[in-house]
């Protein structure tokens, strides 16, 4: 038996997600869902070039560089969509968290790939730069121009 007589058994009630967590949430999946196209247009661009100049490797490349800028910058994205309108500290633990993983997770994939000769680094270090500015092109604008209210 509780301390407290009344107690719930199952814990406490989740807190409520308000209007502008909702909103949040779908803006935060229409800028994974752009940032995707988007990142996919200039990885296709960015690799032709790559073939063009380098060859087989340079296609590797800028498409590793790309999927490593897109699946670093979306994780975001989509714990943000996952946890916003939750409690602020609860959001930012998350957020926190889920980058921490990712800098260990692209670390050691750029560190499996130290010795490896089938992909240009060039092209991959172009790719991983394009790639992030074309996602986080995207993702600006689609929360920019997100209607989301500033009080839920």
């Amino acid at each position: 038996m509780s301390d407290q007589p009344y107690a719930d058994p199952d814990g406490p009630a989740p807190r409520p997600v308000g209007e502008g967590g909702l909103a949040l949430r779908a803006a935060l999946r229409r800028a994974v869902r752009l940032a995707a196209l988007v990142c996919a247009a200039a990885a296709a661009v960015t690799a032709a070039v790559a073939g063009l100049l380098v060859g087989a490797p340079g296609v590797w490349g800028a498409l590793i560089g790309f999927a490593v800028a897109l699946a670093f910058l979306g994780t975001t994205a989509l714990v943000g969509a996952r946890v916003a309108g939750g409690d602020p500290v609860v959001v930012a633990g998350w957020v926190l968290g889920s980058w921490l993983v990712k800098v260990v997770v692209v670390g050691l994939v750029l560190w499996g790939l130290r010795g490896l000769d089938f992909y240009d680094p060039v092209a991959l270090f172009v790719g991983i730069v394009v790639g992030m500015v074309a996602t986080l092109y995207a993702e600006y604008r689609a929360l920019t121009t997100a209607r989301v209210p500033y009080v839920g």
